[in-house]
C-alpha cells in the first residue's frame, strides 16, 4: 500500500494511504465522514472508464491511514491533501470532495490557491458558513450528536447513517441491508477521536475560502438531503461562488454517491469534459 507521510505523533509516523490508478489528467477524491476511500467505487469507475487518472485516499483517523490523537481541523486536514499533491507532484488536477471532505476542498483552495488545480467538485456539501447560519446541522442536532458519540459511539453512528441514506425512504430498494452494514461496519474503525474531531469541525467557517476560489467549480446536492439541507449548503455555495455550476438530484439525500451513482457521475464526466 502507498503511503504519505504528513507528520509525527510522538515516536511514530503519521501516514495517509492512497490509491493511484489510471492514467490521463489527475482527479483527486476526498471521501465524508466516518468513510474510507473505497466509498467512491462507483465513481472511480466510471472515471477509470472516462481516461483519467484516479487518486483516492483515506482521510487521518480512518481506512488505512494513522489514527493520530488531534489533527481533525480543516486547517490539519488540508495541510494533508496539500502533502499528497505535492509528493505526488500533481498538476492541473481536479478535486472532488463528497460532504465533510469538501470542507478539506474547499480550505486547500483557499490557503494554497490553485496554481495545481483546474476545478473543484463539492458533493454534498458542507455549509460554506456554520455559526451564522439558521438552518442546517451546525444547529440542528449537532451538540446533541457530540453527546452520543461519546456516551454511545455505535448507537451514535447508526443514528448517522439512517440519515446518511435516508434510510426510511431508500432503505431495502436503492439502499441494501448489506451496504448499510459494510458502512456501519467501516465508520466504527473511525476512531473515536477522529469521528468527535470531524464532526465538531463541521462549525468552521469556510466564508473567507469560498471568497478566494476562482476555478469552476461544479455543486451536486440532492434535493432531499438531511445531513447539510440544499437551503442552507449547496445553494448558498452557488451563490457565493465566482464561477459555479449547481445540480441538484431529485430524491437524493447525502449518499447520492452511492444511492444515485448514475447522475452523479453523468454531472462530474461533463464537468470534467468542459474543463
Amino acid at each position: 500500500m502507498p503511503y504519505v507521510t504528513v507528520g509525527r505523533e510522538n515516536t511514530g509516523d503519521i501516514q495517509i494511504h492512497y490509491e493511484d490508478h489510471g492514467v490521463g489528467a489527475p482527479v483527486v477524491l476526498v471521501h465524508g465522514y466516518l468513510a474510507d476511500a473505497y466509498s467512491w467505487e462507483k465513481q472511480e469507475a466510471a472515471l477509470l472508464a472516462a481516461g483519467y487518472r484516479v487518486i483516492s485516499y483515506d482521510r487521518r483517523g480512518g481506512g488505512a491511514s494513522s489514527r493520530p490523537s488531534t489533527g481533525y481541523d480543516y486547517d490539519t486536514l488540508a495541510a494533508d491533501l496539500n502533502k499528497l499533491l505535492q509528493v505526488l507532484d500533481l498538476h492541473d488536477a481536479v478535486l472532488v470532495g463528497v460532504g465533510a471532505g469538501t470542507g478539506e476542498v474547499t480550505r486547500y483552495l483557499g490557503v494554497y490557491g490553485q496554481d495545481v488545480v483546474r476545478g473543484a467538485v463539492l458533493l454534498a456539501p458542507l455549509l460554506p458558513h456554520s455559526p451564522a447560519t439558521p438552518d442546517g446541522i451546525s444547529l440542528l442536532g449537532l451538540d446533541d450528536f457530540l453527546s452520543q458519540l461519546a456516551t454511545d459511539r455505535p448507537a451514535a453512528i447508526k443514528t448517522y447513517l439512517d440519515q446518511y441514506y435516508n434510510l426510511d425512504l431508500l432503505g431495502g430498494s436503492v439502499v441494501s441491508d448489506q451496504a448499510w452494514q459494510s458502512s456501519f461496519h467501516t465508520a466504527l474503525r473511525v476512531s473515536p477521536a477522529a469521528a468527535r474531531g470531524c464532526a465538531v469541525a463541521w462549525r468552521e467557517d469556510f466564508c473567507a475560502d469560498v471568497a478566494r476560489i476562482t476555478v469552476p467549480v461544479l455543486i451536486v446536492q440532492g434535493d432531499h438531503d438531511r445531513i447539510t439541507p440544499p437551503a442552507a449548503a449547496g445553494d448558498r455555495l452557488a451563490a457565493l461562488l465566482a464561477d459555479a455550476r449547481h445540480t441538484v438530484i431529485p430524491q437524493g439525500g447525502h449518499a447520492i454517491t452511492w444511492t444515485h451513482p448514475n447522475d452523479v457521475n453523468r454531472a462530474l464526466l461533463d464537468f470534467l469534459g468542459a474543463l
